[in-house]
């Protein structure tokens, strides 16, 4: 018999998405208590158990308006952030701070894929290293660096390290002006691994659980990878073929995207989506020999989130603004 949580899960991850919001009072709580079941919820008070239920109430109705939306066929539901708010969601979890001198180091050498060209690559596990979770701290810029950082060092290097997103964090200087788990962007956490990363082993992430950014404490002894600087593919929805080259031949890139409706996406290619950048993540492969033509994208919401971590967007339309800001790092041992 299917438990309860992964009954109430599956009538918004089928094929073709039931509404989840209703009226009856028997069928809001059977949905809220398979959703607490599921992700291991628990509230301090029963006030704070009260304010949650409203919020996930409002959340299903969300939840069923995407699904009415949504132009391919991606399928949105209950996730693990059915019980924040629209406005909560974004200040954890959705805090890229646009830089506007972007990279003047523009990589032209790369050509425009020609429309209609037929490609599968996926780089996922031979150039990157496991899907991580950024938690309660909107640090998603300093994960797409320190992701991006590896795979250029895998690519170039052969070898794979974990670096510290905790450093990049905490210690990029522009960074935590802005306000580390409160914004930055990739450009400037970039620039400050010039002077140097250490593994993930060696300063680990801690500001997932509390959403507070914390003291630099990095140690200059244990640094074991470093930039020279970064590369721009694209900066506008005119170099999305441009990037669909250089995946297709070469590697991953950081990109930054509107995410601000990601929240409930449980599968399928994304197909409707908005344009304001506001999440720094990773596209690791293309398949333009899908019905559907697709990115896909790696997250930092860990691996119960999407497919498992990842999401697919719809390829050839600047799907959430993808081709905004895509970069890659050179990068060498230190």
């Amino acid at each position: 018999m299917m438990k309860l949580a992964a009954l109430a899960l599956a009538l918004a991850s089928s094929a073709t998405a039931q509404l989840l919001h209703s009226n009856n009072p028997e069928t809001q709580m059977y949905l809220w208590n398979a959703f607490k079941a599921e992700h291991g919820k628990a509230y301090h008070s029963e006030e704070e158990e009260a304010k949650r239920f409203e919020i996930f109430l409002i959340n299903l109705a969300i939840i069923d308006k995407r699904n009415e939306a949504e132009n391919g066929s991606a399928v949105h539901g209950i996730t693990k952030f059915a019980d924040m708010s629209v406005a909560e969601f974004k200040e954890t979890h959705l805090n890229y701070v646009p830089f506007e001198k972007k990279s003047t180091n523009v990589d032209t050498s790369i050509e425009a894929m020609s429309e209609g060209t037929k490609t599968l690559v996926d780089w996922t596990g031979s150039l990157t290293t496991p899907v991580k979770d950024q938690g309660y701290c909107g640090s998603c810029w300093a994960f797409s660096a320190t992701e991006q950082i590896e795979s250029d060092y895998m690519r170039t290097a052969g070898t794979e390290y974990i670096l510290s997103a905790q450093q990049i964090t905490t210690c990029s200087y522009y960074n935590i002006i802005v306000g580390g788990c409160n914004g930055g962007n990739t450009e400037k956490a970039f620039s400050y691994a010039e002077g140097g990363v250490e593994l993930d082993s060696d300063y680990e992430y801690t500001s997932g659980d509390a959403g507070v950014t914390g003291t630099c404490a990095s140690d200059s002894s244990k640094y074991v990878v470093k930039t020279t600087g970064y590369t721009s593919v694209s900066s506008s929805s005119s170099g999305e073929s441009t990037m669909a080259t250089y995946v297709s031949s070469t590697g991953p890139l950081s990109i930054c995207v509107d995410a601000s409706e990601w929240s409930s996406y449980t599968g399928g290619v994304l197909g409707s989506c908005g344009t304001s950048v506001d999440h720094c993540v990773q596209v690791v492969g293309i398949d333009t020999t899908a019905d559907t033509p697709y990115w896909k994208v790696r997250n930092s919401w860990g691996t119960s989130w999407g497919e498992s971590g990842f999401i697919r967007l719809e390829y050839g339309s600047n799907m959430c603004d993808i081709a905004s800001d895509a970069n890659y790092a050179s990068v060498e041992a230190y």
